[in-house]
């Protein structure tokens, strides 16, 4: 009885929170916000670019308020500088550009690596490494991964440096960097596979401090709301695709490892970045960056045959989503930490593979919590996300789902279209192992 008034309160939360964000959507969403952390407003057009590009973890928040410099209207954050022209403030269709923050701040360093690198003949790219003769530089591994899907060369520019080692001047510690023009990257290896393996430098507050910008805190316009995604309507399209065993014979639930790597050379060749669930979810309720042609990769069940489709992801930089049944997985421990190593990341898929539809609340709540907590013990890190065995759900199954510590919840099929309506449900493709090249194309395209 308890579980039952649980769920009617979590299902009138859940309606209330749905009603709220549709009242928000309908509303016109703010062309100006507040933040009390640092004490400034964010106005178009800059409010625009800010949340398309990647909003607080790529720019961090307002240092400055907007205002004339250098003949363009300009405004510094904690890790960029956006520009305008002037008269364009409340102005939604004025062209934003970066300040070339690093290039600015790194002018007439002589260190080696960032002397030009001149080669005859231009190596050609790969997965694993790019050179930029524009400015005779390569990008390589975590670092070319990571400017790939949180916006390359529009938001970072090209890379001015090799990867160095540098002493942060704030910390002390030393960590692996790399300069671009409107950014520097740094490695934390102890992060892999999650939204913090590279961070950036506070290069917009130093530039801002270089230049005397004034910084202070300024009192809230009248009627000014904080700044909060879910004032502003967010859904976008994201193929997310679902694989199963791989190996041979071909099957419904089983694709051969040959036809697995066309499919993935496919998408390279096209342009498409794979990105992880982390980094989704946090697009769609954070309004985190998101690479125009992202795709996530998924496997389910936890077979051992994943560990070469891992493997072949990890040779073309690319990287997947693994849903492991921790209750009868051929995944265990040390392999899960070899996924880890290689960047992926691990989901849970309930503890035995039940069906959940059929299952009473108690046992149902025991499927989803205890496969997350033997999969974090087993990985020493939070498992943030669920995916319903054999897509089987309904709202009852959601609504327990969302009080076991998930952060959100894969269905099966039902298209490409995420929202937030959604989170405890969002769509996946099934690829049947018999798929042709140019159906598939056509669901990562289409569908």
């Amino acid at each position: 009885m308890r579980w039952l008034v649980g769920l009617t309160v979590l299902g009138l939360f859940v309606s209330l929170a749905a009603r709220r964000l549709e009242a928000a959507s309908a509303q016109a969403a703010p062309s100006i916000v507040y933040f009390p952390a640092t004490g400034h407003h964010l106005a178009e057009p800059f409010l625009s670019f800010w949340r398309n590009h990647g909003g607080l973890r790529i720019f961090g928040y307002p240092l400055s308020e907007a205002q004339e410099r250098e003949g363009l209207l300009v405004q510094c954050f904690e890790r960029a500088r956006v520009e305008a022209p002037l008269g364009c403030l409340g102005k939604t269709d004025c062209p934003v550009q970066l300040t070339r923050v690093a290039a600015r701040l790194t002018a007439g360093r002589t260190d080696p690596a960032f002397a030009p690198l001149s080669l005859e003949t231009r190596p050609p790219d790969t997965p694993l490494r790019r050179f930029f003769p524009e400015t005779g530089h390569f990008l390589s591994y975590g670092f070319l991964r990571f400017w790939l899907r949180n916006g390359g060369l529009p938001v970072f520019g090209y890379p001015i440096s090799e990867e160095f080692s540098e002493v942060d001047p704030v910390t002390g510690q030393t960590f692996t960097v790399q300069y671009f023009e409107r950014a520097r990257f740094e490695w934390h290896p102890e992060a892999l596979g999650t939204l913090w393996e590279v961070q950036f430098g506070r290069l917009g507050a130093e530039l801002a401090l270089r230049d005397g910008i004034d910084t202070r805190p300024v009192p809230r316009q009248d009627g000014v709301p904080d700044y909060d995604p879910a004032l502003f309507p967010r859904s976008f399209r994201l193929p997310v695709l679902v694989y199963h065993d791989v190996g041979e014979p071909a099957a419904r639930y089983r694709i051969p490892l040959w036809r697995l790597e066309q499919q993935l050379d496919w998408l390279l060749a096209n342009g498409y970045v794979t990105v992880s669930l982390v980094q989704a979810f946090e697009a769609l309720l954070a309004d985190g960056p998101l690479p125009e042609r992202a795709v996530v990769i998924t496997f389910d069940d936890g077979t051992r045959s994943q560990l070469a489709a891992a493997r072949a992801l990890a040779v073309r930089n690319m990287t997947a989503t693994f849903f492991v049944v921790p209750g009868r997985s051929a995944l265990g421990p040390a392999e899960l930490r070899e996924l880890r190593s290689m960047g992926h990341e691990v989901g849970s898929h309930s503890m035995t593979h039940r069906a959940l539809t059929r299952l009473g609340d108690g046992a149902l709540r025991w499927e989803a919590l205890a496969s997350r907590q033997q999969l974090e013990q087993w990985l020493g890190e939070p498992v943030r996300f669920f995916a319903y065995p054999g897509g089987d759900w309904d709202s009852r199954v959601a609504a327990v789902v969302a009080t076991t510590g998930y952060r959100g919840a894969m269905a099966a099929w039902g298209g490409t279209r995420w929202t937030r309506e959604r989170r405890w449900s969002e769509p996946r493709i099934e690829i049947d192992g018999h798929l042709a090249l140019d159906r598939f194309a056509w669901y990562v395209e289409r569908f």
